[in-house]
């Protein structure tokens, strides 16, 4: 998982690269979710749809979130693959 500030508030685009027994998981739908694991249920984000990107195995996805700092990003996989993801990423603008 990498992702870029957009430079608007809190506003990052995320690639994640997704594979299973390091062979890239492609048609498989991604929905991306976050919240702040300091704050239970105080701050969280709409769910979103990835999209497929360039490569095999890999998802796009924007997230707009309510400040910077810790959040688990959780990537609920659906399709030939279920299964549900949660990565600690540190967001800073």
């Amino acid at each position: 998982m990498s992702c870029k500030h957009t430079g608007k508030d809190f506003i990052y685009d995320c690639t994640f690269h997704i594979t299973r027994e390091a062979k890239a998981l492609s048609g498989v739908t991604v929905v991306v979710g976050a919240d702040m694991p300091s704050m239970p249920m105080a701050h969280n984000v709409a769910p979103v749809k990835a999209r497929p990107g360039k490569t095999p195995g890999e998802y796009l996805a924007r997230l707009d979130l309510e400040m910077p700092g810790e959040w688990a990003v959780k990537l609920r996989l659906s399709g030939p693959v279920r299964d549900l993801l949660v990565l600690h990423y540190n967001f800073r603008q």
